[in-house]
């Protein structure tokens, strides 16, 4: 497994998670939930931004983050537009990368001033894991309003993918 195949499995397992809030009445997938983030709008926004910031802020050189407000975010409709807009923006990303721009670095600046740099090949990886760990506390908002959480395995996906 490589990270391409690594995002291609967290996009097609997110349509799983889309489709299952759609059947949400929107309070819920809006009202406080003390999550890591306010609400599970704010967790799925944050896994977008995470894409977002790392690939096409941090990894493109600039020095700053995108310029998100999770308020301005009110319905899930919302959220699958800044999504897409991403997606496209991640396709072109993908098109033109090289193999040598995989040991480039990318330099995070945290908000209380420590610096780190990593490759663009660890972000590569790093950008699905942690999406993947964020989907997992959705699937436990799922659980606890007595809804079956859609199921998505790698070897699944695997299964399907190699046909």
């Amino acid at each position: 497994m490589d990270y391409k195949e690594l995002f291609e499995y967290f996009k097609a397992e997110r349509k799983k998670i889309l489709e299952a809030l759609e059947k949400l009445p929107e309070e819920e997938f809006t009202k406080n939930r003390e999550l890591s983030f306010y609400s599970i709008k704010d967790v799925l926004l944050h896994t977008i931004l995470v894409e977002d910031n790392w690939l096409h802020y941090r990894a493109a050189g600039l020095h700053k983050e995108a310029q998100v407000r999770f308020e301005d975010f009110r319905t899930l409709s919302d959220v699958k537009n800044y999504m897409e807009e991403v997606d496209r923006k991640t396709q072109q990303f993908f098109s033109k990368l090289k193999p040598e721009d995989l040991k480039s670095v990318v330099t995070r600046r945290y908000p209380d001033g420590r610096v780190a740099q990593y490759t663009l090949e660890s972000v590569l990886y790093h950008v699905p894991i942690e999406v993947i760990h964020h989907y997992g506390e959705i699937f436990a908002e799922f659980w606890k309003m007595n809804i079956d959480a859609p199921y998505y395995s790698y070897l699944e996906f695997s299964k399907v993918r190699t046909k």
